[in-house]
């Protein structure tokens, strides 16, 4: 029967595991003691020396009155030879509980009833942890008190919860700096692309400043399946009019509505920089003379018509327009930027406020 109860254990949960080898080791003692008092068997007499247990077993009677204690017992309780009672033993223990009450009833349960059988877990103050249980022997009107040291197991168990705590916090902690991380770099990217588009940038009008204007006219020309490139350059007529009747914050006005009007032309087709003061610039790649033509002239017509309004004042303004093509071999932009500019100051010449192309043999 003893067997196919260690065969019933192996099936149980392993958190039930401390408590049930502890009610077994109290078994595997009771049924010793019973075959102790039993007829011998055949391989002879023989006795279980209570002393080979790693438990603590103390023998009382019915009134609490010690009996007897194995050697583990007195070295619990070096007063065991003189404790009278139960009561008296386990006094000093109680007094090491955060709280002494339940343990004290206890104590008082087990010598009111017979057949009172309880088993408990003590937490001494010094950090030490047992078991104790007890039942009775009821056919010598005995009871029998067995303590069980686990606190190596309460160790490994507050050891593993503070190492979960720790591992979860770890991962908290983890988790917070990846997110800082995350909002630091795309923070930190969002301020280096505003300092880009500030050092490519103009700060009136949004446009590309010259320098940048010029590299990206670099690489069109690199890139080109169809070597058509053309530039056209623009500049407002009578712009130091403008400023001397309106004032420089009208200028500025109307500089950033020139630069609406003609990105809003352009549109895709190619990019615009602002080459200085009241002159601008357009580079479309892969666009025929003609075609480039045409969208310079709906630039200067939707100039020509456009109201710009500063405070009170109402006030148009007309562009003229030079436009020029890169020639297939040229290494850089510059000359064909130089032939646009010399197309824009014929414009002038011949009464603003029109487009003139730059011929070529």
């Amino acid at each position: 029967m003893l067997a196919s109860g260690f065969v019933f254990l192996a099936f149980l949960p392993l958190a039930f595991a401390p408590k049930i080898l502890f009610i077994a080791g109290f078994l595997f003692l009771h049924v010793f003691v019973r075959r102790d008092r039993a007829e011998p068997s055949n391989e002879g007499d023989w006795k279980l020396d209570s002393n080979c247990l790693p438990e603590a077993i103390l023998l009382t009677d019915m009134n609490g009155k010690l009996i007897s204690a194995n050697n583990v017992a007195r070295s619990l309780f070096p007063d065991c030879e003189t404790a009278e009672t139960i009561n008296k033993l386990f006094d000093v223990w109680h007094n090491e509980l955060n709280d002494r009450g339940p343990a004290d009833d206890v104590i008082a349960a087990a010598l009111a009833a017979p057949d009172f059988q309880f088993s408990e877990t003590l937490h001494l103050n010094d950090g030490r942890t047992f078991e104790r249980y007890t039942r009775i022997e009821p056919s010598q009107s005995r009871r029998v008190w067995i303590l069980r040291d686990i606190s190596h197991q309460q160790h490994a168990h507050r050891d593993s919860e503070m190492h979960t705590t720790m591992v979860e916090a770890d991962a908290a902690r983890t988790a917070e700096l990846a997110e800082q991380l995350y909002h630091a770099k795309a923070e930190l990217e969002a301020k280096q692309a505003e300092l880009t588009r500030l050092a490519n940038t103009d700060s009136l009008t949004g446009l590309l400043i010259r320098r940048r204007f010029t590299a990206l006219g670099e690489q069109a020309i690199r890139e080109t399946k169809t070597k058509n490139i053309c530039v056209i350059m623009m500049d407002i007529d009578h712009f130091k009019r403008i400023n001397d009747t309106y004032g420089h914050a009208a200028g500025d006005v109307a500089i950033r509505n020139f630069s609406n009007i003609a990105e809003n032309e352009v549109g895709e087709h190619g990019f615009i920089g602002r080459m200085g003061g009241e002159e601008f610039a357009v580079i479309l790649a892969d666009f025929e003379m003609s075609h480039a033509i045409k969208i310079a002239e709906s630039i200067r017509k939707a100039t020509s018509l456009h109201t710009t309004l500063h405070d009170t004042e109402k006030f148009r303004f007309t562009v003229s327009i030079g436009v020029a093509q890169w020639i297939p071999g040229e290494i850089t932009i510059e000359a064909a930027l130089d032939r646009s500019d010399r197309a824009l100051y014929s414009a002038k010449t011949y009464g603003r406020n029109r487009v003139v192309g730059y011929e070529t043999d």
